[in-house]
């Protein structure tokens, strides 16, 4: 099966149909009209909608997941802070450059199944931070599920809230302001 970048089918156009009206309203027939090919050739790509979307979320997820590596911030069981603002920063760049797809994954008419599927991912990243550092469950002062599902949780939230900003603080500012928040505390730094 053919990724959907080497199709006609242009994910952009794809997604405008996902921000302006709801998934399920969407037909085979409009993506085939928008990318100017017949629904025979869609269907010599693609199952359905659905199989052409979860594709476009696999290249994405699969990007993050390569951005986002432990073992680039953790050496020797510690924590590197200018290596992790340099993870963060990565994180931010990727969604940058698919700011568009995660803005309409995320928006009035996004698709839960993203979501859910990207704090997945962010939790198993986190969980391999844990692992890096060499922490057991029993070192940890919280649950490790908690602590995990907290900090995808929050993590989510504001690559939410950054995606609706405009103008948008830029990928370094954010990196920093993460790396911040981490480091101290939202205690510490609300003053």
């Amino acid at each position: 099966m053919i990724s959907f970048q080497n199709t006609k089918i242009n994910w952009r156009d794809f997604l405008k149909f996902d921000q302006a009206k709801s998934f399920d309203s969407i037909t085979i027939q409009n993506i085939a009209d928008e990318a100017m090919i017949n629904r025979a050739t869609f269907y010599l790509h693609y199952q359905d909608k659905y199989d052409l979307l979860d594709h476009m979320i696999e290249h994405v997820l699969l990007e993050i997941e390569d951005v986002y590596d432990p073992t680039n911030h953790i050496k020797n069981k510690l924590l590197q802070t200018n290596k992790l603002q340099a993870t963060i920063l990565r994180v931010f760049e990727h969604v940058e450059k698919h700011r568009f797809f995660y803005q309409v994954m995320f928006g009035e008419h996004g698709v839960y199944d993203f979501r859910h599927k990207i704090e997945h991912v962010i939790r198993n990243k986190f969980k391999d931070n844990l692992t890096e550092l060499g922490k057991e469950k029993n070192d940890l002062l919280l649950p490790e599920e908690l602590l995990l599902h907290f900090a995808s949780s929050a993590f989510i939230g504001v690559l939410t809230w950054w995606l609706k900003e405009e103008p948008y603080p830029s990928p370094g500012h954010m990196s920093k302001q993460i790396l911040r928040i981490i480091l101290k505390g939202p205690q510490v730094l609300r003053g």
